[in-house]
């Protein structure tokens, strides 16, 4: 049940919306002026409407007071003598809305409606940021283990190594290793070493001088020296060329940065963070990763899981990005049923996360209404081998899809909706109670 305190010091205001709002399932409490508003605990309510002029002060200097708690409940100014000045005031201090006297129960209504609405988004917001890590979101016992090691080793360790499949989420490990490492003050330089032909990668990464190859009109600085002071991510560094891996040995091992073309080095001091979604130690034993160069950068290991085996963080990161969609689009999320979140937590995800955030944009996209169901998110899933149901359940559900879709179309006409279906009226019956369809 929804809590109200009302704060007014006119009688007949707080006699008839208190049970105008008593009799449309709100517990409403009121008090006269702010000496008695002071007797209740404000934490409490949901929601609070207050006058601006009482007997005993301003409601403004009370709503500061209420507002100092940023846990406190949202707060709906009423007055009858406002104007745009004390509105605009009582916004600034924190008040979710400003009603101006006479009150109509509509409007009162629709107000509350908002800002509980408001403030409830505003909660969930605040739970998922409290299960969030940066942007690395989870409470699955695998990524509080990560999160715990990160804050463990961050500072106490220059070198990286994250191991994980495509779309678990290695660059955001990586930031969070830099936010809690002891060059967070610095640049976090990121660099994709499968996206860059072998024969820049060197330059790419150490810089080169002017005419040390075809191309080279002038000087360029490397990605190692911009993030000197910071941290460099070397992603998907299994697809590195011998020479690029030597060169960054001798990174890791003295400092040193030598651009290419030129005799000259430069020191450079920074967190190196390296991944791959290869099978690295393979790599190493057939000869195609240096193994002095895996030592070095095997001080702090990370296993980044797949999704598929912490399964638990599936409906928190879909509550995460509709969140995200929404509020990018100026939508209300979208809820998911709990057989929607059945079947999307039953789903694989062979991309992982990246596959899980396309799947929730889709979702935010095609449905249209508050709550998706199973048969709304089946069409917008990836038709794969792991998404598959055996037939007898496959055929159920889409009786069920089908017998729905039919009687809504007669419009509830149970006798027109088996007639359509080829079927008798006590058929028809029997069946919905067997695929439990309604309350037949």
């Amino acid at each position: 049940m929804i809590r109200i305190l009302l704060i007014d010091d006119e009688h007949e205001i707080r006699a008839t919306l208190s049970n105008a709002l008593n009799r449309r399932g709100f517990k409403v409490e009121t008090a006269l002026n702010l000496d008695k508003a002071g007797q209740f605990h404000i934490d409490k309510f949901d929601a609070i409407l207050l006058d601006v002029m009482l007997p005993d002060g301003n409601g403004l200097d009370f709503l500061k007071k209420i507002k100092e708690d940023k846990n406190s409940p949202p707060v709906v100014m009423i007055s009858g003598h406002a104007d745009i000045e004390t509105a605009v005031t009582a916004i600034k201090i924190g008040a979710a809305d400003f009603l101006e006297k006479p009150l109509t129960l509509d409007r009162v209504l629709i107000t509350l409606e908002n800002v509980l609405k408001a403030e409830s988004l505003r909660e969930e917001n605040r739970l998922l940021s409290e299960m969030a890590y940066g942007r690395l979101i989870g409470r699955s016992p695998e990524i509080k283990h990560i999160v715990k090691e990160i804050k463990t080793t961050a500072e106490r360790s220059q070198r990286f190594l994250i191991l994980g499949e495509n779309g678990t989420g290695k660059e955001l490990i990586a930031r969070l290793i830099h936010d809690h490492g002891r060059y967070s003050s610095g640049r976090f330089v990121a660099v994709n070493c499968a996206a860059l032909p072998g024969e820049l990668i060197e330059s790419e990464l150490f810089g080169h001088i002017k005419g040390s190859f075809t191309g080279a009109v002038s000087d360029k600085t490397g990605r190692f020296t911009e993030a000197d002071g910071g941290s460099i991510f070397l992603d998907e560094i299994a697809d590195m060329s011998e020479s690029a891996q030597a060169k960054i040995l001798r990174v890791l091992e003295n400092g040193e940065v030598r651009p290419v073309g030129s005799a000259e080095t430069y020191h450079v001091n920074l967190n190196v963070i390296a991944a791959t979604n290869k099978n690295i130690l393979k790599l190493v034993d057939d000869g195609h990763f240096r193994q002095d160069l895996f030592y070095r950068l095997n001080v702090v290991t990370f296993n980044l899981p797949p999704l598929r085996e912490r399964k638990s963080d599936i409906p928190l990161l879909f509550d995460y990005f509709l969140n995200i969609f929404a509020d990018r689009s100026g939508r209300t999320p979208v809820k998911l049923s709990e057989k929607a979140r059945e079947v999307l937590t039953g789903y694989n995800y062979p991309g992982n996360v990246r596959e899980l955030r396309n799947l929730a944009e889709r979702i935010s996209i095609y449905i249209d209404h508050d709550t998706a169901d199973v048969s709304d998110v089946r069409p917008l899933m990836p038709f794969m081998e792991s998404s598959l149901s055996p037939l007898k359940e496959a055929v159920e559900q889409f009786e069920i899809e089908y017998l729905q879709k039919v009687i809504g179309f007669c419009g509830g006409n149970m006798s027109e909706a088996a007639r359509r279906l080829g079927l008798e009226r006590s058929h028809l019956y029997k069946k919905m109670k067997k695929l439990g369809i309604g309350d037949q």
